[in-house]
């Protein structure tokens, strides 16, 4: 937030309704889908109030038509993108936006009412600048990707570039695809897991959510612990060693608390970043020796990073 107040007037435009072109799979955008858009502009509207005059306060006629074109001409992954793009053009309009894009009719494996993205965004003015606002900085977080439902090779292909292609991450490196033996002793196929290190500008709540907007897109369902996954993105690091992120909340632990247990996590984030040192109950202790004491687990390179 950059401190700026709150205009007490809103103008709020809901449940505009719009087809477009947004999604991972190849069909959504290729066929389209109905998205509804919500968008708050906090504003003053006291002096249109006194005057009686349309040009001086901001034309919702003209606010849906922008939206919608947005929704239109444009084609993204996530409609967290999607969000940002309408919150941006908003800001041009005013100083403070909150902007929901909902999909109705994404593609889940089971009944819901609504999937929905709400974003809320505040302009940097000059004399916040001039106060001490700073741009955002850049943090190193390492992603594991796993999936062992469909075609999983293109499934992780198709969440990497989801990633990349997010205005606020930008994937650095990413490791060699592994194959490994399903963990927690249910009944299923082999996963294909992959290692990413990313940078980004988000908090490490709002790359969960992107990750998990992800899985969503990708039919992620979560029926059966440690079940099969048509895409699995979990957050093991925010932040690089010695300066990680320690979160101990029921929505979000930090460093994850199993990856010292998991060859698939391990064996790509020594191949992206060598000998790092890990959490484990013992201490820190380098990932060489914990994976030397994970060789009963199922794992195999399968290509080259």
């Amino acid at each position: 937030m950059t401190g700026i107040e709150s205009a007490p007037d809103r103008i709020e435009l809901r449940g505009l309704t719009v087809r477009g072109n947004h999604g991972v799979f190849d069909f959504e955008k290729r066929e389209g889908q109905d998205f509804v858009i919500d968008v708050t502009l906090h504003t003053s509207v006291e002096r249109a109030a006194a005057t009686d005059d349309l040009t001086e306060t901001i034309h919702y006629g003209e606010l849906a038509e922008d939206v919608a074109g947005i929704v239109e001409d444009n084609t993204f992954d996530l409609i967290e993108t999607l969000a940002e793009r309408i919150a941006d053009h908003c800001l041009n309009l005013c100083e403070h936006v909150e902007v929901v894009v909902h999909k109705p009719s994404a593609p889940i494996q089971r009944a819901f009412d609504d999937v929905r993205i709400r974003v809320e965004r505040f302009r940097t003015t000059p004399a916040a600048a001039s106060a001490g606002e700073t741009a955002a900085t850049e943090t190193e977080a390492y992603l594991n990707l796993g999936a062992n439902l469909g075609d999983a090779a293109d499934t992780l292909d198709q969440a990497v570039a989801a990633l990349d292609r997010h205005p606020e991450i930008t994937v650095t490196r990413r490791s060699s695809l592994f194959r490994t033996a399903p963990w927690g002793g249910v009944e299923q196929n082999d996963f294909l897991n992959v290692g990413l290190l990313v940078s980004t500008s988000l908090s490490a709540l709002e790359l969960l959510s992107v990750a998990q907007g992800i899985e969503v897109a990708c039919g992620r369902t979560r029926q059966l612990r440690w079940g099969p996954r048509t895409l699995d993105i979990d957050l093991i690091r925010f932040g690089t060693e010695g300066a990680e992120l320690d979160s101990r909340t029921p929505r979000l632990t930090l460093p994850h608390p199993r990856a010292h247990e998991r060859a698939f996590v391990l064996a790509p984030w020594a191949e992206l970043v060598g000998d790092t040192l890990i959490d484990t109950p013992q201490g820190r202790r380098s990932i060489s020796a914990v994976l030397a004491e994970l060789d009963d687990q199922d794992i195999a390179r399968i290509t080259p990073g």
